[in-house]
């Protein structure tokens, strides 16, 4: 087996995450990180047992064959830019850029340098989505025709921090990118046209807006609806006599898919814990809906089953290791910034953009 060295950009609480995920992996031998100043490197290297180091040295260095980078959004595009024109594979969260261009200009640098790059997509390695996903592919609900999403939680940014003073559209590419993502995996299509509406704001201290209602046409004629409310459900408080999950699933929080096809229907239910499948048949009288299949999964499987960040990167080091290339390629993370851009501008303008 070979091994890798691999670099963390930006190890803070997602830099964290990335760490475990390299610490888990037979394909790495040593682990780099690095973050905005040299004391912040010094301190939260030692805190997560890493070897910190400045980004010259990283870039420089020719056993580091992966970056991964948890920075904040602003730096992705020049750290990942930097680090494609130094040889690195790179994986970089989302969103791959606050602007358009910038999106183009790292699918340009991939493209010049032929470099390794994907962006962190991870439900498509979550198994709740993933079973509905090869449900799908198996043609066991038809035609996917029709998808409803909604995501119903509370405020958790806080205030006076770099989230809750993101720009206008802010939450469409932090959050609601990944959902956005799902709906063009599920139909295995792109957009033909993004049409998305914001009420008035509830939570005054945002600088951004806290609700979205993105519609999309989808080549081939599919829709697929997109409601977010981002104060509704009671703030949970940590309580830890109480299990998460367990309590939000009946105080107002909801991340649902219902996915309709030609014979039958999917539901995924992060907050009850569950996959669910329809099989549409015919009778004298009328279309008939039966449940056929209803999957749960234990509270210990939470990140398997729904945000697996761990598994994706455990996978893009595997790869990276054994010279193979993304899984998800940029330019399918590039159609996905597309569709958000579209509909923050479907926002601003109040019409209907055409992909």
């Amino acid at each position: 087996m070979s091994k890798i060295d691999l670099a963390v950009l930006g190890i803070g609480g997602m830099g964290g995450t990335h760490v475990g995920a390299a610490k888990a992996s037979p394909y790495v031998e040593k682990i780099y990180g690095y973050d905005a100043t040299p004391e912040r490197t010094k301190s939260r290297s030692a805190e997560l047992g890493i070897i910190p180091a400045s980004l010259e040295e990283i870039l420089n260095n020719p056993a580091v064959k992966l970056v991964t980078i948890a920075s904040s959004n602003a730096a992705h595009v020049p750290l990942a830019t930097a680090a494609l024109k130094a040889g690195k594979a790179v994986m970089c969260e989302k969103p791959m850029g606050d602007t358009l261009d910038e999106a183009r200009e790292l699918i340009r640098v991939q493209r010049e340098t032929g470099g390794f790059l994907q962006i962190g997509f991870e439900l498509h390695y979550s198994r709740i989505y993933m079973t509905a996903k090869k449900w799908i592919d198996e043609g066991l609900i038809g035609t996917p025709v029709n998808i409803q999403t909604r995501y119903f939680c509370s405020e958790f940014h806080n205030k006076n921090t770099w989230r809750s003073r993101g720009p206008g559209s802010f939450l469409i590419g932090e959050k609601l990118s990944h959902y956005i993502d799902l709906q063009r995996w599920f139909f295995g299509k792109n957009a033909e046209s993004v049409y998305s509406l914001s009420a008035p704001k509830v939570v005054e201290y945002f600088n951004h807006r806290d609700n979205h209602n993105i519609m999309t046409k989808f080549q081939g004629g599919g829709v697929g609806v997109l409601n977010f409310i981002m104060y509704i459900a009671e703030s949970f408080q940590a309580d830890p006599l109480q299990e998460m999950l367990e309590k939000q699933s009946d105080d107002g929080h909801v991340l649902q898919y219902h996915i309709v096809g030609t014979k039958g229907a999917i539901e995924t239910d992060v907050f009850r814990r569950r996959i669910r499948r329809w099989e549409f048949t015919d009778s004298p009288e009328r279309q008939v809906s039966t449940i056929v299949e209803n999957v749960r999964y234990a509270k210990e499987d939470d990140q398997e089953w729904i945000h697996n960040t761990h598994g994706q990167n455990l996978r893009i080091i595997e790869l990276v290791a054994n010279g193979l290339p993304p899984e998800v390629p940029s330019s399918d993370a590039f159609e996905t910034m597309r569709h958000c851009f579209a509909a923050e501008e479907s926002e601003n303008t109040g019409k209907i953009i055409l992909l």
